[in-house]
């Protein structure tokens, strides 16, 4: 009842901003929530596989990892089937080697709310968090990227080093985010090849580039959404073992 009354809300909220015409981060939030907090799925597995590149260009090496992600906070990479991996909750991280917890820090995934975290979450939740990770929600504008419409927060126009995030103006996935990882260099992550995906969307490329730099290249393969994932393998304390086999 209480999610049917915050969709009721929120839809007679957008009723006098017209897709056109959103002007703002709080009516973008908005518009995002009444398109789609009822439809996106909550839980996904992927085989990734990884590409990191040199300074020169020439691929590194490549790899091929397994994840689960279960929104809105936790997710998990198994590097191998010989219990290397990271489990993501709450903002912490918890490191494995040989199925042995070897570290835990607190360690943010902010990427998560983009995802599909935020459709998990109340509009108040997802305001919070974006302040918490930097983001200054009072900057907003209109963009292009690869000839698409884009809304983006957090920088103005020819800013590609202020923090800042931005949005499919169509489908309200993610296309972009950029943030200054210290001593002066500058992430800029790209989405791309999005597949729609049981009332939701999940990205099928992922482009990483370090000052302009081109540093590692995700693709997602054999995308499923189609399952309930056990707890245990979001569990730091008692996590499942080759849960992808």
């Amino acid at each position: 009842m209480q999610k049917l009354l915050l969709l009721l809300t929120l839809s007679l909220s957008m009723n006098a901003v017209p897709h056109a015409q959103i002007t703002s981060t709080d009516q973008l939030l908005d518009a995002m929530q009444v398109k789609n907090r009822s439809s996106w799925f909550k839980e996904f597995t992927f085989r990734q596989e990884t590409i990191r590149y040199n300074q020169n260009g020439s691929i590194r090496d490549t790899a091929i990892w397994y994840e689960a992600v279960s929104y809105p906070d936790h997710f998990r990479i198994d590097y191998n089937d010989q219990g290397r991996f990271v489990i993501f909750r709450n903002d912490s991280s918890y490191r494995f080697q040989n199925y042995a917890l070897q570290s835990q820090r607190i360690e943010p995934q902010e990427f998560l709310l983009f995802k599909g975290g935020m459709y998990f979450m109340s509009p108040v939740e997802v305001k919070a968090k974006l302040k918490t990770y930097g983001y200054d929600t009072s900057v907003f504008r209109e963009d292009r990227l690869n000839g698409k419409k884009a809304y983006v927060v957090g920088a103005k126009k020819g800013d590609l080093k202020t923090k800042q995030f931005w949005i499919d103006a169509d489908h309200y996935f993610t296309v972009r985010r950029i943030s200054d990882v210290g001593q002066g260099r500058i992430l800029d992550v790209q989405y791309s090849d999005h597949k729609r995906v049981n009332g939701g969307w999940v990205e099928q490329k992922v482009t990483f580039y370090l000052n302009e730099r081109l540093l590692q290249v995700e693709n997602y393969l054999d995308i499923n959404a189609n399952l309930k994932i056990p707890p245990n393998v979001f569990n730091p304390f008692d996590p499942s073992k080759s849960w992808f086999k």
